[in-house]
């Protein structure tokens, strides 16, 4: 597949990557020469030097025969501008665009997405808000993925020094489940390792679980998480993402508060937002956000806009006690540092947003891409289709890569937990996870031919 990336920040960088790792031919644009030839020299892309919405530099990276064009520039005009040149060159092509402003976004839209000429609008602050709206639905989770409708879950479970598993075999927590129940990996000093009956659960392992939500709620209780709603969330930071946020937790009915340091971004949200508590004040200061019930609050969710000061604030939030505290990382050095000093839950903007341009690139019948830490994980639901390499042959037959394995079938409306002699069968909705560097060698398993 022939894919042109237009823009060469951290978004554009990373699908870059993750494109050209899938062995896509990729062509980078933009007007940074030097961020375009540090790509170059680290990443197998080809470059052109120049503005992402003029049709001579678009021609010149192979508009003419490219199959996709992403456009994640930080300015929405340009995104536009490219993809309605791409659709007047090659009108097959797929256009996908980064857009910030919500005033194109949804319903309230002013202009509708089907006059902006795009097939996939991505935002990666609506991303992170679905991704705090699931976490939300779980209590007691670090990593919440949804499939199926939300019929599946794959779901982080940290292991604390309260839990009644430490030292014990990871069979013990399926047998304390009572309902189907895969232990899908262990996070552990920054890896993920497959389950074995060798490993046992120590202090500080972040458990991945694949069931249904009812399986998924006992299996957390028997690691001793509470199991209580999620009712009240602070916001530190009423930037794009704190204001995405507070958007869809409020209309899920969970009480909502900012504090935000600039008084004119809090007049303004205050007038965006009538179901959300918007406060003057410095959340970095632990006075402060103690005085605002940081120690009462499900979560924190710390969104400054600066990741060191995500980090401080995430933390002073774990000091005073509150239930699980979130910082917003988009750095991928700093993801694994940021769960080992105690942050709970790491929200990558960036990282969210690359899943449903994956999932446009991907063959077969692809219904959802998610990615799990760092996206050291990658959770494919496919419908399986007559022809495809998976349907028809008992799982353990199969030969998939090790690091990779089938989590759950969705039949008639039943979750299935899968053994190896579970045989998928043509119209299952498949769940299946892998490290990415596999997925090219697994393509037979998700289409025919």
């Amino acid at each position: 597949m022939q894919v042109i990336v237009v823009g060469t920040g951290t978004l554009g960088l990373n699908v870059a990557r993750r494109l050209s790792e899938e062995r896509n031919d990729v062509v980078m644009v933009g007007e940074d020469e030097a961020a375009l030839r540090q790509a170059q020299d680290a990443l197998d892309v080809g470059i052109v030097v120049g503005k992402g919405s003029a049709p001579s530099v678009l021609l010149e990276a192979g508009l003419a025969a490219a199959d996709i064009i992403v456009a994640v520039t930080p300015n929405d005009e340009t995104n536009i501008v490219a993809c309605l040149i791409a659709e007047t060159v090659r009108a097959q092509i797929v256009r996908v665009a980064r857009i910030h402003d919500p005033a194109y976004l949804g319903e309230e839209g002013i202009i509708d997405k089907s006059a902006l000429h795009i097939d996939l609008v991505i935002s990666p602050e609506e991303e992170v808000a679905d991704a705090v709206a699931a976490l939300a639905r779980v209590p007691g989770a670090t990593d919440v993925l949804e499939f199926a409708g939300g019929k599946v879950l794959a779901v982080g479970a940290a292991v604390d020094a309260r839990s009644p598993l430490i030292g014990k075999p990871l069979a013990d927590l399926k047998r304390r489940t009572g309902e189907p129940l895969l232990i899908a990996g262990v996070y552990r000093e920054e890896t993920v390792s497959a389950p074995s009956r060798d490993i046992r659960v120590e202090e500080g392992d972040v458990l991945f679980l694949v069931s249904g939500r009812p399986a998924v709620r006992r299996a957390l209780t028997g690691l001793g998480k509470r199991w209580a709603r999620t009712r009240n969330v602070l916001i530190a930071g009423g930037g794009r993402e704190g204001v995405a946020i507070a958007r869809r937790l409020s209309a899920a009915g969970v009480h909502t508060k900012i504090i935000d340091r600039d008084a004119a971004v809090c007049d303004r949200i205050s007038q965006l937002l009538d179901d959300t508590l918007v406060l003057h004040g410095d959340a970095m200061d632990e006075r402060l956000l103690a005085d605002e019930g940081g120690a009462r609050a499900d979560i924190v969710i710390a969104a400054l806009g600066d990741e060191n000061d995500n980090l401080f604030t995430a933390l002073q939030a774990r000091r005073l006690g509150a239930r699980r505290v979130a910082a917003l990382i988009d750095s991928p050095e700093r993801m694994p540092f940021a769960s080992t000093i105690g942050v709970d839950i790491v929200l990558s903007p960036l990282a969210t947003s690359l899943s449903p341009i994956l999932q446009l690139v991907r063959r077969g019948d692809i219904v959802a891409v998610r990615t799990l830490r760092e996206s050291l994980v990658e959770g494919i639901e496919f419908v399986a289709r007559e022809g495809a390499g998976i349907v028809g042959l008992p799982l353990a037959l199969l030969h998939m890569p090790h690091g990779s394995l089938v989590g759950a079938l969705v039949r008639d409306d039943e979750v299935i937990i899968p053994d190896g002699s579970t045989v998928v069968q043509v119209g299952d909705r498949v769940v299946l996870f892998a490290r990415p560097v596999l997925i090219p060698r697994m393509q037979r398993l998700l289409a025919p031919g």
